[in-house]
This record gives structure tokens, sequence and C-alpha cells, in this order.
């Protein structure tokens, strides 16, 4: 497997200090996903590396052998943390689930490729526990019905379900992933993220037992 990390010139950059850790962790990190996920031993993944002035570290999976990650600056940089982020985003190659795939996905295959990608990163770095993957029975009960309405339809508002709008939360995408491989994992307790990544949509639905139907 070889990794490439280009850090983007900006006019306040991170300094060298920053950038050689955060390359360690990448380089580490990338390399044992790949070995879990049984990934081409040939296979080149590129990132790139943007500082910028949010709170958040984001992340983003373009293509299959490319991976954006924007840093706060000014946030305290956390281990877990970025090695989360990179598990989260090599299951996503792994799945085949990215942005410049050329097949067209369901809602129902966003929900649960994130949150697969989501259960992943918890099942290598338990101690990081993000935001987007916690949730209440409430939250879910509100919530998950109104997937039965667009769960098969490939023209769903990604932003509206995974970014907030029309009266949907911010991450709502996210938590109900989790909700229904979570689901998965309590109904078949030797199922992992590793083990599910290529399952498909129909298949993976019937094993979280989730009313959808």
């Amino acid at each position: 497997m070889i990794v490439n990390i280009i850090f983007i010139k900006t006019k306040k950059e991170l300094d060298k200090r920053k950038q050689e850790k955060i390359t360690k962790i990448i380089k580490q990190t990338a390399k044992h996903a790949a070995e879990i996920l049984k990934l081409n031993n040939n296979c080149i993944i590129n990132f790139t590396i943007y500082p910028f002035d949010k709170k958040y570290l984001g992340s983003f999976t373009q293509a299959e052998d490319f991976i954006q990650i924007s840093i706060p600056r000014k946030k305290k940089f956390i281990e877990e943390e970025m090695r989360s982020t990179i598990y989260h985003e090599i299951h996503h190659i792994k799945r085949g689930f990215f942005g410049f795939s050329k097949n067209k996905v369901s809602l129902l295959d966003a929900l649960f490729s994130e949150g697969l990608a989501t259960v992943f990163a918890l099942e290598q770095v338990p101690h990081y526990i993000p935001k987007w993957s916690e949730y209440t029975g409430t939250f879910i009960k509100k919530w998950i019905p109104q997937v039965k309405k667009q769960k098969f339809d490939t023209n769903y508002s990604h932003d509206e379900w995974f970014f907030g709008a029309k009266e949907k939360p911010f991450q709502l995408g996210y938590k109900l992933g989790t909700y229904l491989v979570d689901e998965i994992k309590k109904n078949n307790p030797k199922l992992t993220a590793t083990k599910l990544v290529k399952k498909n949509v129909k298949d993976l639905l019937k094993l979280s037992k989730a009313k959808l139907t």
C-alpha cells in the first residue's frame, strides 16, 4: 500500500512538528485499516491536508484513492480523533462509497455506509466517541419512520439528511446509520463492521430487523 500525503499550502500553515505528527498517524492508521479490510497491497491512497479556521475536523472520501482532511488550526489536536477519521474514510474506500462514484446511491445505502464506517472506527478506536454516533431511543423513534418514504430513493438530498435542512437536525443520517448497524450487531454479536463492509443494502436491512418495509 502506498500512502501519499500532501499538505495544502495556505497563509497560516501547520507547523512542521504538527505535520510530522499527522503524517505518522496517517501512515500507521491507514496501513492498519488496509490490513484489516484486506485492501489490495498495490493500492494507492492520496491524502490532502488543509488547515482551516473551523472548530471541527472535517473529512471526505472523494474517490477510491483520494481522502481529503480539513484540520482546525485553533482546536487542540486530538490523536484519537484523527485515527478514528482515517478508519472511517478507509472503510468507505473498501465499501466503494465515495464522492466520484459512477453508481447512484440510495438513501438507505448512504445510511448504512456511514453507519458502518462510524462503527468500524468505534471498533478500532473505542475511546473516541464522535458526536454523530450518539443517539437516544426517543430520537430514533422520531426519525426512523421517515426513512421509509425515501429508503430506496437515489435522488434524496444528502445535505438534508446528513448536514441538516428542512427541519432535519445536523448529522441525522450518521446517527440513523449508526443505529441501524448497532441493531445488526445486537442481533448478530459475531458480526463486525469489517465483516459487513461488502454486504448489500437488502441484506443489511434484513440483518438489522429494522421495520422499514
